[in-house]
């Protein structure tokens, strides 16, 4: 730092001046020099600053003190030169014209080749244009003055990415979450890779969001899970967000945890044991029980365990024989396993057992691609006399109504669809997918008056109150909508997925002018 009367010449990191691409020396008058560490210096104020002291004070005025400091001054002058094509090249980027930015952007370069900035922004035009030999060679031009930078390592990835170099683009993900450990682009780029995966450790909670690696989710879950006791209900809530995501590893494990945690008195859970048991808890331990042994079952055919899956389901047949979805999983195992002609008897069985099963049901009647139209139109009749023939089966005419869906017969499906939820009033699930449907043929009133029977909506499931939302909203009843949505927002019990798609409803109805009524 120099005194030069009312102003002070201060030196800057080099480092720092690159990055910016102002001069290292900077001339600051001495009313603002005390405030700088609390301000920062923006390139605005350097420029007025820089104008001012060349123009106005003794040492900018005088031929002896620039021609003893003519770097300085050469520079301080470059500076001032540089802006009108600054703003050219940023007006560019405005407007996408990337060809416009690249050849301002070039001009800074020349006029001040210690402009790092004016270099950065030239490699994300390049890139931007798709010209990524380009663009990495500018990087690689700046890598010194930007080493540690996380946005710039992130973009030098980008560009990696682009040319398929995986490992280098994973090297500079690498060197950003070094620099910024939160770095939410590099984050979004490993994931990207494959490295890292996004888990929630407690589905309804996004501050549980962590980023794991890819070949070791199980092994970090697990050291969550024995981190204190757990009871079967987390399992299967664990299960149930690791099912969903096709993470079939930590799906099996949180179903074998959920088995030994619902009890062993209540293993088997067979169907007429949960029907009749003389005690809440034992039943919910039996439900709890069936739905991860089958989710068990399913994990081992998803992993290609077929053998161990056959097994399992055979073994489990003999202790809930009265369990439609037991049945099911034999029934699916025996195909995967190529004895697909043992698969209808065990179908059979399935439907005994719950004539509306709707798994079973599509197994028994439905063609391997159900968006056939010819071959679902030519199941209908069979399926139809199976309906009549269980005219107490909510899941019967519920798969019938799809049927008729898939072949076109709109206002035969939603009849059946209502028949259906009359079976079944309580059954949420089917309520959503009729509303749902509802909805797709824009009958909005329908749904709005069916709604209004259920005196209890607010602790129904919440696909419900979403497809209330939404046709609150497609009839302009913004009021009522956003309540809806904003309800589910709050709803903690609810998946964060949920929630935020909930919150960005209610805020996309907040941007969207009201619709004229």
């Amino acid at each position: 730092m120099s005194d030069q009367g009312e102003w002070v010449l201060i030196g800057l990191d080099e480092n720092t001046a690159r990055r910016q691409g102002i001069p290292a020396r900077m001339p600051v008058p001495r009313g603002e020099f005390e405030g700088l560490a609390d301000k920062g210096l923006g390139i605005d104020a350097a420029r007025r600053w820089i104008k001012d002291f060349l123009t106005n004070s003794e040492p900018g005025k005088s031929g002896v003190w620039r021609k003893q400091n003519s770097a300085l001054v050469s520079q301080l002058e470059a500076f001032l030169d540089k802006a009108p094509v600054w703003e050219r090249a940023q007006k560019a980027f405005g407007e996408r014209d990337y060809e416009k930015a690249i050849s301002a952007l070039k001009r800074i370069a020349t006029m001040d080749p210690d402009d790092h900035a004016a270099r950065l922004n030239l490699a994300s035009a390049q890139a931007n244009m798709g010209d990524y030999p380009a663009a990495l060679k500018s990087f690689q031009a700046i890598r010194k003055t930007f080493q540690g930078d996380a946005d710039y390592h992130v973009a030098v990835g980008q560009v990696h990415l682009a040319m398929q170099k995986k490992d280098a683009a994973l090297d500079e993900m690498v060197l950003a979450l070094e620099a910024k450990p939160d770095c939410q682009p590099a984050l979004d780029a490993m994931v990207q890779l494959g490295v890292l995966v996004p888990i929630y450790e407690n589905p309804r909670d996004a501050a549980s969001l962590v980023y794991v690696r890819s070949d070791a989710v199980l092994e970090y879950l697990t050291g969550q899970w024995d981190a204190g006791p757990r009871d079967a209900a987390f399992y299967l809530e664990q299960l149930a967000y690791h099912e969903r995501e096709l993470r079939h590893g930590v799906a099996l494990a949180a179903a074998e945890r959920a088995v030994a945690a619902a009890g062993a008195g209540a293993a088997a859970g067979e169907g007429a044991r949960i029907e009749h048991a003389q005690h809440a808890q034992h039943a919910q331990h039996a439900q709890h029980a069936q739905r991860a042994q089958l989710a068990r079952i399913a994990a081992l055919r998803a992993l290609g365990r077929v053998d161990e899956a056959l097994a399992a389901a055979e073994a489990y047949v003999k202790e809930a024989p009265s369990s439609s979805g037991a049945w099911v999983e034999l029934a699916k195992c025996l195909s995967q396993a190529g004895r697909a002609e043992e698969a209808p008897a065990a179908i059979e069985r399935a439907l005994e057992g719950d004539p509306g099963d709707l798994a079973a049901l599509s197994l028994r009647f439905w063609p391997s691609d159900p968006a056939d139209i010819q071959k679902v139109n030519e199941a209908i009749p069979a399926l139809a006399a199976f309906v009549a023939a269980h005219p107490g089966s909510a899941g019967a005419r519920r798969s019938l109504a799809r049927a008729e869906l898939v072949a076109g017969r709109i206002d035969d499906a939603l009849a059946g669809f209502a028949a259906a939820v009359a079976l079944a009033p309580e059954d949420d699930d089917l309520r959503a997918e009729y509303w749902s449907e509802l909805g797709k043929q824009q009958r909005y009133p329908e749904i709005i008056a069916d709604a209004a029977k259920l005196t209890d909506l607010a602790k129904r499931d919440w696909k419900l109150r979403w497809n209330e939302a939404e046709a609150y909203a497609a009839l302009g009843k913004n009021i009522e909508a956003r309540a809806a949505f904003s309800a589910i927002n709050f709803d903690e019990s609810l998946h964060v997925d949920v929630r935020r798609r909930a919150k960005r409803a209610v805020k996309t109805m907040d941007e969207t002018p009201p619709v004229a009524t």
